[in-house]
C-alpha cells in the first residue's frame, strides 16, 4: 500500500511541477520585474434602451402609471409619447415625473431625456382631459 501512494504522490508532484513550468512564463510576463503584477479587463456591452409603462395608456382623467426608464446609453435619451392626432376641441393635460405638459394635437409630443445612461422610475398622470373619443398613448424610448 505504501508504494501505491508514493506512486501517486510522485505522480501529483509531477503535474504540479509541469503544471508550475507552463505557468511560469506568464507569471513572470504579468509580474514584470517589480514583484507585482497587475492586468485589465474590459468589456463591450450592446446599447438597450427599454421603457415599462405596464402596456398601452388608455387617456383617462385621473389615470395615473408608474413608468420605468432604462437605457445604457452614454449620450442619453428622449422619451415620447405617440397617440392619435387630437381634433381642435380635444385638450390633454398631463404630468411626467416633475414636469406638466399639453399634449399637441399631432400625435406625438417628446415628454423628457436624459442626457446620460442612467434607469429612473417616472409617473404619469394625466389631469385634464377634454377627448370626443378613446385614446391610447404609447410610450417610446430612443437614443439621443
Amino acid at each position: 500500500m505504501t508504494k501505491l501512494n508514493s506512486a501517486k504522490r510522485r505522480a501529483f508532484l509531477t503535474v504540479v511541477a509541469g503544471l508550475t513550468a507552463l505557468a511560469a512564463p506568464h507569471v513572470a510576463q504579468a509580474s514584470g520585474n517589480s514583484g507585482t503584477g497587475a492586468f485589465r479587463i474590459s468589456a463591450m456591452v450592446a446599447p438597450s434602451c427599454s421603457i415599462d409603462s405596464g402596456g398601452p395608456v388608455n387617456i383617462i382623467e385621473g389615470e395615473r402609471r408608474s413608468v420605468v426608464e432604462a437605457c445604457n446609453i452614454a449620450g442619453g435619451y428622449t422619451v415620447s409619447a405617440n397617440y392619435r392626432q387630437l381634433a381642435s376641441q380635444e385638450r390633454v393635460s398631463l404630468w411626467y415625473g416633475e414636469d406638466a405638459f399639453a399634449l399637441n394635437a399631432s400625435g406625438m409630443h417628446m415628454l423628457g431625456q436624459s442626457s446620460m445612461a442612467t434607469i429612473r422610475d417616472m409617473v404619469l398622470r394625466f389631469d385634464d382631459v377634454q377627448l370626443n373619443a378613446p385614446v391610447v398613448l404609447t410610450l417610446t424610448i430612443a437614443p439621443r
